[in-house]
């Protein structure tokens, strides 16, 4: 069954060099009420749920020791565990006194989506199309390695931010994930990793459907409980939150996330980045390098993508000004020959003008991978994620 629409509230009118106006339904916010209402345990972490059950009754260390156990309850359990149980006895049986037991069973434990496709790759990656329960369609890839098995994460259904190279900006933005669906793309993955054997779910990059800082409180939020050592215990370091540059929310993420960054770059001066990344407008290549420079914790560094494309970006001298722009930064640069995208004029290069690429940009002293494509032939690389289910999967009824 098909849930109710329900009210939206009113955004700001959007800035200059905001997303453009497609992605969105007159000024109104196209994120649903029931995405952030917070019905869903999996929607709190512990702080957050901690503070609901401070407004149910509970003193401050009460509420905080109730949080605690329930993440652990609910999220702590290895992966293919049977679901843990959620009721009066089983609160009780935690220790949970009954002053906070309504407020609790009122949180639906239950995953917010379920698999509606599995596109199977012949390199071994596996593309998942989940719906959700107003009948928006999310995908996620899951890329599994020798060592780790990496998910590919979305926050958003499609993004507004209208990439020239990305299938998900053609989309549009339907709306944002709550927390919770954002947590639920790990969990149902993380149970198929494990019935496909091979190496488990350990690393995480937010570089799927959405821009993350177009979310970045939700996304916050779940990288909050993804990373409890109560809960999922991902580490944080195996955490990547990918952004296009939106260079005002570097240092709130930095401030409250443990988790890496990735800039989206793709190009070594303003005028090629803006004609492929419409973000450029509103913060230019100079205002993104200095918020990385103001907000980067001591000891870290960032991660640049550098999608590369034949005889747009791909010369020798474009590898030396991206290396002059790079400098002075803690960085390393993946280079990515890009993918079949909606702009057919943007082809990946060479192997002769990736090497050549590759070379000079070492040569600089530049720490460089070359991040190979998987998934391709099933639509998961990078850029490809474009819901093109919803062409083929019927809406609930």
């Amino acid at each position: 069954m098909r849930l109710p629409e329900m009210p939206e509230e009113i955004a700001p009118a959007p800035l200059a060099g905001d997303p453009p106006a497609r992605a969105q339904v007159g000024a109104r916010s196209l994120t649903p009420r029931s995405a952030r209402a917070g019905a869903r345990l999996a929607d709190h972490d512990a702080a957050s749920l901690a503070e609901l059950l401070r407004r149910a009754g509970g003193t401050a260390s009460a509420a905080r020791a109730v949080a605690a156990k329930v993440v652990r309850h609910a999220f702590g359990a290895d992966p293919g565990a049977p679901e843990p149980p959620w009721d009066a006895g089983a609160l009780a049986a935690l220790g949970v006194g009954a002053w906070a037991h309504e407020a609790l069973l009122a949180l639906d434990p239950a995953a917010s989506l379920e698999v509606a496709e599995r596109a199977p790759s012949a390199d071994d990656t596996l593309r998942l199309v989940l719906r959700a329960r107003d009948g928006a369609l999310i995908e996620s890839v899951l890329i599994p390695g020798p060592a780790r098995t990496t998910l590919c994460v979305s926050s958003q259904v499609g993004c507004a931010r209208a990439c020239a190279f990305c299938e998900t900006g053609r989309l549009g933005l339907a709306r944002q994930l709550a927390a919770g669906e954002i947590v639920d793309q790990v969990r149902i993955a993380r149970a198929i990793a494990a019935e496909r054997g091979g190496a488990p779910l350990r690393n995480l990059v937010f570089m799927g459907m959405g821009e993350p800082f177009d979310n970045l409180g939700e996304v916050l939020k779940a990288i909050r409980l993804l990373t409890d050592p109560r809960a999922f215990r991902f580490a944080p370091s195996h955490v990547t939150v990918s952004t296009v540059g939106v260079a005002d929310k570097i240092a709130p993420f930095f401030r409250e996330a443990r988790a890496e960054l990735a800039v989206s770059l793709n190009a070594p001066d303003d005028a090629r980045r803006q004609a492929i990344m419409p973000v450029n407008a509103r913060f230019s290549m100079a205002a993104l390098k200095e918020a990385l420079a103001r907000s980067l914790p001591s000891g870290r560094r960032v991660l640049f993508e550098y999608v590369l494309f034949d005889r747009y970006n791909d010369a020798p001298e474009d590898a030396d000004l991206l290396a002059a722009y790079v400098a002075g930064l803690r960085c390393r640069v993946n280079v990515i020959p890009c993918n079949p995208g909606p702009d057919p004029a943007l082809r990946p290069p060479s192997a002769e003008r990736l090497d050549a690429f590759v070379a000079r940009l070492s040569g600089h002293g530049v720490t460089t991978l070359v991040r190979r494509p998987r998934g391709r032939d099933v639509g998961g690389a990078c850029g490809q994620l474009a819901g093109m289910a919803r062409l083929r999967l019927p809406a609930p009824a």
